[in-house]
């Protein structure tokens, strides 16, 4: 494939055509990927049809509606809210298919029995809550109250300690662990965050990105995540969680000592990983769509990463000719499943945001750039 290839727009157009590969030390079955795609498009498009409701909550002037904002990209008082929720409680839909529900309430301690049946109805199904407390005011009893009843739910909680913009420097990190323990939680449920943050402090929101990671993690046993970040505002973001949980998957897979299994696997991985952000990006996945990226990014002998990668087989002891993920039990296996896995889903992000628009070259520099990144991080 040459460097100057270009890939379909919204159709396919031009898309060269590539059953098996076999060059620059890659062996991809087109059979293989296609069947791949139809089982992760399969899946996607039944993790979108579930519903998912989150729940904002915490007292008046904490940042709920510049939380909503900030994550999703939305002015959530411009969403009509479901029938029947009352303005104290507003209950909206995400899309249009109404499945990604968002709770804006206040205190929550009192709620239960002021709310109208429709907003109860939704708090009873909620999938998580986050709680967002104003560090400018400090943590009160009646917001301890409130977490110990939204605890109540059984449904996971993350705490937000939102406005840190607004507390000195020095004097953040006592405020934090004091803050926690008045509230009975755990630092591994809180994230410190500024949704909407002063102009000559911070340019941009600060924390989304580790609230993002924290819900992500919450939702993904429930087969959620993907429904969640289909909604974000950052689509990036919302795919670097998936690319690095990816990444640890192909090099879990790259470590397999069966001779072959490990090609399949981390093959298997990186198919539902650009399966999964084709979805986040609202683009249709098709069998040379996946074939394009993934033989583009792994081809190439030349130089970088895939240079160091057949170098470092070879030296080792391994003869290039195999598939990159074609490596038995070893560091340097789990190490280039793990690169070329993260390297593959940074290229599909590319890929995907500029809506196609991107050169077999283009891939290739992504790819390189980014799976060598990683190796040296876990270097």
């Amino acid at each position: 494939m040459s460097d100057d290839s270009r890939t379909p727009q919204s159709e396919q157009d031009q898309l060269p055509a590539v059953s098996t590969s076999t060059q620059h030390g890659m062996i991809v079955s087109a059979e293989d990927i296609g069947a791949s795609v139809d089982v992760w498009a399969t899946a996607a498009a039944s993790s979108l049809s579930q519903q998912l409701v989150v729940a904002f909550l915490g007292s008046a002037s904490c940042g709920k509606d510049a939380a909503i904002r900030a994550i999703f990209g939305i002015d959530f008082g411009q969403i009509d809210p479901i029938p029947g929720s009352t303005d104290r409680v507003r209950v909206s839909p995400m899309d249009a298919a109404r499945n990604v529900l968002v709770v804006n309430a206040p205190g929550f301690g009192d709620l239960r029995q002021g709310v109208e049946s429709a907003a109860r109805g939704v708090l009873d199904h909620l999938d998580l809550a986050v709680y967002i407390v104003n560090c400018d005011g400090g943590a009160s009893i009646d917001e301890r109250r409130d977490l110990d009843a939204i605890r109540g739910l059984g449904r996971p909680v993350l705490v937000c300690l939102n406005k840190i913009d607004l507390i000195r420097p020095h004097q953040r990190e006592a405020f934090i662990q004091t803050t926690l323990v008045q509230l009975g939680v755990e630092r591994v449920d809180a994230v410190v965050t500024a949704f909407d943050p002063l102009p000559a402090l911070a340019d941009r929101p600060l924390g989304v990105d580790a609230v993002i990671h924290w819900i992500h993690q919450k939702l993904e046993d429930d087969g959620k995540a993907l429904l969640f970040a289909k909604q974000l505002r950052n689509k990036a973001a919302a795919c670097e969680v998936i690319i690095q949980a990816a990444a640890q998957r192909g090099a879990l897979a790259g470590a397999i000592p069966v001779p072959g299994a490990d090609m399949a696997a981390v093959t298997a991985v990186q198919v539902k990983l650009i399966s999964d952000i084709a979805t986040i990006f609202d683009v249709r996945l098709d069998k040379d769509i996946a074939m394009f990226i993934m033989a583009e990014t792994l081809a190439g002998t030349g130089k970088g990463f895939v240079r160091w990668a057949l170098e470092a087989l070879k030296a080792g002891g391994w003869v290039p000719g195999g598939a990159i993920a074609e490596v038995a039990a070893s560091a340097l296996g789990a190490t280039i499943a793990g690169a070329s896995t993260y390297g593959v889903g940074k290229a599909a992000v590319a890929y995907m945001g500029r809506k196609q628009h991107v050169s077999g070259d283009e891939l290739r520099q992504v790819f390189d750039a980014e799976a060598t990144q990683w190796k040296e991080r876990r270097s």
